[in-house]
């Protein structure tokens, strides 16, 4: 197995960040520096970065129902809601991709670093679909506009997405995108000066939220598991 595929299967940090630090001289098989990106390695090598011994662990894909007013990150001293008071494991594990702080809606938690890259970098272009609330309507031409792309600044552009009115009353939309901007959404509809009232994510690519409830937690099924392996080659 090529190094860099084993870093990131040992949940360690994903295959680019792996070349990194071979590059870097940062990785040591055996006890030996290597710097060699296509050198492989077999179960019965020792790889070491920073002191850690890596091993490949069994890897494990939920999904979560984020309740409003959590942060996604495992650990931050100035929130106690994060994802540690949500998901009780013991092993290591992490929220593929953000969902913030005002939003609810679907995670995916994993301990598979590699997975959890190639879902979230844009050029895979995953489809992410979020119901969303606001406090008045876009204009047919704002929609348009919004879904041909934004300037969102700070050298952030936003690429095709797709906007549905769902309910015309209460201002609901179906909206979906394939990056992930920090609050992406919330910045579209603010380029129109209109406020996001409630954002839920309801699906990444097929991973969906169904009919799961606040806090609840779910193995992925079969199907669902047969799209990490698609993934993951």
């Amino acid at each position: 197995m090529r190094i860099n595929k084993f870093i990131a299967r040992s949940g360690y940090t994903s295959r680019r960040k792996a070349d990194e630090l071979i590059l870097s001289g940062e990785v040591f098989v055996n006890g030996k520096m290597i710097t060699e990106l296509g050198f492989d390695v077999s179960d019965f090598d020792q790889v070491v970065i920073n002191g850690k011994t890596l091993e490949i662990s069994k890897k494990f894909y939920k999904k979560l129902y984020k309740p409003i007013g959590f942060i996604t990150s495992n650990y931050d001293p100035y929130n106690k809601k994060d994802l540690n008071s949500l998901v009780k494991m013991d092993e290591r594990f992490f929220a593929a991709g953000r969902l913030d702080k005002d939003s609810e809606g679907l995670l995916i938690i994993t301990n598979d670093g590699e997975f959890t890259n190639e879902i979230i970098h844009p050029s895979k272009k995953l489809e992410k679909t979020y119901l969303v609330k606001t406090n008045k309507k876009l204009t047919i031409s704002q929609e348009k506009r919004f879904e041909q792309g934004l300037d969102l600044g700070r050298g952030e552009v936003t690429s095709n997405s797709k906007i549905s009115l769902l309910n015309s009353k209460t201002n609901e939309y179906m909206v979906i995108i394939h990056q992930g901007y920090n609050r992406q959404i919330r910045r579209m509809f603010a380029f129109f000066s209109i406020k996001v009232v409630n954002l839920k994510r309801l699906g990444i690519g097929p991973i969906k939220l169904d009919d799961m409830i606040e806090f609840e937690i779910r193995d992925f099924d079969n199907k669902e598991l047969e799209f990490v392996r698609k993934v993951r080659g």
